[in-house]
């Protein structure tokens, strides 16, 4: 916006930065127009470039499903999984933490990253929801005790594991082209 009042309305600027004190000149300017922009609905944002035009993914994602559809016609819909593995932080240890003067502020290593999960999610084409796996850092084989995670359903599949080849380990799936 400053480079469009200079190229257009200069002595407009002139006439306003001479009314301000030198030194507080540029800020009164930025101050003005951060207002301006804050009353007609604008936000602060950094700039980005978009990659694609808006219709392309639209496109690309019409077309996925079409070729989809079409590959996989001959299977029926129970037979067709969606799944998705989101990894998700609870209880995240503190940015900042209060430590006594001359004292040790360090925080255990199993304290940083122990609270980290990933949960799968699986939905098969007919809509039916299956139950989440969740998947937790630890030895693997070893139990999870249901006290652990007191709210946590129990017709959920729990288990801790090292790898991230899980998945791989577990499900024996065949795609078939």
């Amino acid at each position: 916006m400053i480079t469009w009042i200079k190229v257009n309305q200069r002595e407009w600027l002139f006439n306003y930065l001479a009314t301000k004190k030198p030194d507080a000149a540029y800020n009164s300017l930025l101050k003005i127009l951060q207002r301006f922009c804050k009353c007609h609905g604008f936000s602060r944002q950094r700039p980005t470039k978009n990659k694609l035009k808006k219709t392309v993914p639209a496109e690309v994602a019409a077309e996925f499903t079409g070729d989809f559809h079409h590959e996989y016609a001959s299977y029926f819909m129970d037979c067709v999984f969606n799944v998705d593995e989101p990894g998700m932080y609870y209880d995240l240890p503190p940015s900042y933490i209060w430590a006594s003067r001359g004292g040790n502020s360090k925080i255990f290593a199993g304290e940083k990253h122990s609270m980290y999960k990933t949960v799968v999610l699986t939905v098969r084409a007919d809509g039916t929801k299956l139950p989440l796996m969740c998947i937790m850092r630890g030895t693997p084989g070893s139990r999870i005790e249901s006290s652990e995670f007191p709210t946590f359903p129990s017709e959920h599949w729990r288990t801790s594991e090292t790898g991230a080849n899980f998945i791989l380990s577990r499900c024996r799936l065949k795609i078939i082209r």
